[in-house]
């Protein structure tokens, strides 16, 4: 066993990598990986061991053993350099799995052992004995035990808890490497210009990250500007960063909750991979409730249009998932994700592509009723006829109802002085269409009184809109014509001036 483990940490420690040739570093971090979990399963003292590859990786990376990281950077060799981090990383995270391990054992023991004190009360009762007396005593044995044992228990939680939070990355062998991990994911003044040694030292960060809460807290804002910072070819740092914020979310959800819109702001990226990994991710962390549903879902609702069929199917189903829920939050953030898209200026069939979808899910007559009322309000709320225009589509995709159609009318100050446009008129010809064909008969004249009212305030529109057209004309020709005038009378001044100045000359 000795010797198979020996022979698993010089596998972890990579001395047969060369130094000049990138492949064979490539090849090595899942020998790597493999090995370091062999020990773990195998050894009866994996940190020990863990300890050792660290001391001789260090050497082999350093030159020099156990004595400090600094060194200059002809002295380093960046692949020796990604192959440490990788091994550190991995370490910390198995040592993090190790030690909780340790803990539900130990758990599993206590366990066990007041069971069988408590099977050991049990047979004492169906003794001959007084069994009064003896229920008595065994009932206070098994209630003192069973203190002991959750104390007990609530202490070693207590121990696991410090042994992640500050023995692992803080006080051990492994912590001292830290200092050295930021440095170089920071890449202050682009001294680091090998991609495998950025990408090796970033997840190993990562894992550290993963295992102290104070020092993930620390280092998110390093991690975000990484990922905002790094180069566009970089497409596998972007999504190991993305990837491993997603399990951050889930250790620390409190740290990562200030982050998020960053986060969503992934959703924008050039490049298909890393819009897919954003979505995947936020999508297992919404699912799961780990990241609340806000506005900015409306990111993920681009996405229903995206150009890749993988991203516009995991965006529906997404959806598809909400709306089972009983809060329907789809519906709660229809007219925020409809305000923000309008100022996102998508195009206008792809808008309405995605309304559509989203619309489907507003199944309840109330859940119509409400959004009609929420949408008449947008209206006097933005300037931009545009925006008008999306609103009153969306007005299309209600389904009708009595109610509905009285909400509208009763809302008619909203939104009458959009009607001028063409398109915010069409929607509400529309929706009158449809009002016709389905009102009863104790609607019609509702329906005629908004149908009045419409055709009138359209029409009041566009005679405003002439008369102002005029208005504006007959200001531009008053403005040249005074222009004009005004380069007239300085020119006779001009002229003026230099007959002056030729009769005095003439004088003389």
């Amino acid at each position: 066993l000795e010797q198979i483990i020996d022979r698993l940490c010089r596998i972890a420690m990579g001395e047969w990598c060369l130094d000049k040739n990138i492949t064979d570093t490539q090849c090595w971090f899942a020998a790597a990986e493999q090995a370091i979990d062999a020990i773990f399963e195998i050894s009866a003292e994996p940190e020990k061991e863990s300890a050792k590859i660290i001391k001789g990786m260090e050497a082999m990376a350093f030159g020099m053993s156990g004595r400090g990281v600094e060194v200059s950077k002809k002295t380093c060799c960046s692949l020796r350099l990604a192959r440490f981090f990788f091994v550190v990383g991995h370490i910390a995270v198995k040592l993090l799995v190790y030690t909780e391990a340790l803990s539900i054992s130990l758990r599993r023991a206590n366990a066990a052992k007041s069971l069988s004190k408590q099977e050991s009360a049990d047979k004492a009762k169906s003794s001959d004995n007084d069994e009064a007396k003896i229920k008595e005593d065994s009932d206070e044995d098994i209630e003192a035990e069973l203190g002991l044992a959750a104390q007990a228990e609530a202490e070693t939680e207590k121990k696991v808890a410090d042994i992640a939070e500050n023995e692992i990355v803080e006080r051990g062998l492994i912590g001292l490497f830290s200092p050295l991990l930021v440095r170089i994911v920071a890449n202050e003044g682009l001294m680091h210009s090998s991609s495998i040694l950025m990408q090796s030292a970033t997840l190993a960060l990562c894992k550290l990250m993963c295992i102290s809460g104070v020092f993930c807290e620390k280092n998110l804002p390093l991690l975000f500007r990484a990922l905002s910072k790094a180069p566009v070819k970089e497409t596998t740092l972007k999504s190991n960063i993305i990837i491993a914020l997603g399990d951050l979310a889930f250790r620390f959800p409190n740290a990562v909750e200030p982050y998020t819109p960053m986060l969503y702001a992934c959703l924008n990226d050039s490049v298909t991979s890393v819009r897919r990994h954003t979505l995947m991710v936020l999508t297992h962390l919404i699912l799961n409730d780990m990241v609340k549903v806000k506005g900015q879902v409306c990111e993920i609702a681009v996405c229903l249009e995206d150009k890749e069929p993988r991203i516009r199917d995991m965006s529906r189903l997404l959806f598809h998932e909400l709306s089972k829920r009983s809060n329907n939050p789809i519906y709660n953030l229809l007219p925020d994700i409809i305000s923000r898209m309008g100022l996102m200026g998508i195009e206008k069939e792809k808008f309405r592509n995605i309304m559509s979808f989203l619309f489907s899910f507003v199944k309840k007559d109330r859940q119509n009723e409400m959004l009609v009322e929420k949408l008449c309000q947008r209206f006097p709320t933005t300037e931009s006829i545009s925006q008008k225009s999306d609103f009153a589509f969306c007005l299309t995709q209600l389904k009708l109802n009595d109610k509905v159609i009285k909400n509208l009318n009763d809302h008619f100050n909203c939104y009458k002085d959009s009607l001028f446009d063409d398109d915010v008129f069409k929607s509400f010809t529309s929706i009158l269409s449809k009002a016709k064909k389905l009102a009863r008969s104790e609607m019609k004249e509702v329906i005629e009184e908004w149908e009045t009212r419409l055709k009138q305030e359209n029409s009041n529109g566009l005679e405003n809109m002439t008369a102002e057209a005029k208005s504006k004309a007959a200001k531009a020709k008053a403005k040249a014509r005074k222009a004009r005038k005004g380069r007239e009378n300085s020119l006779d001044d001009t002229c003026e001036r230099g007959y002056e100045r030729d009769c005095k000359t003439d004088c003389t």
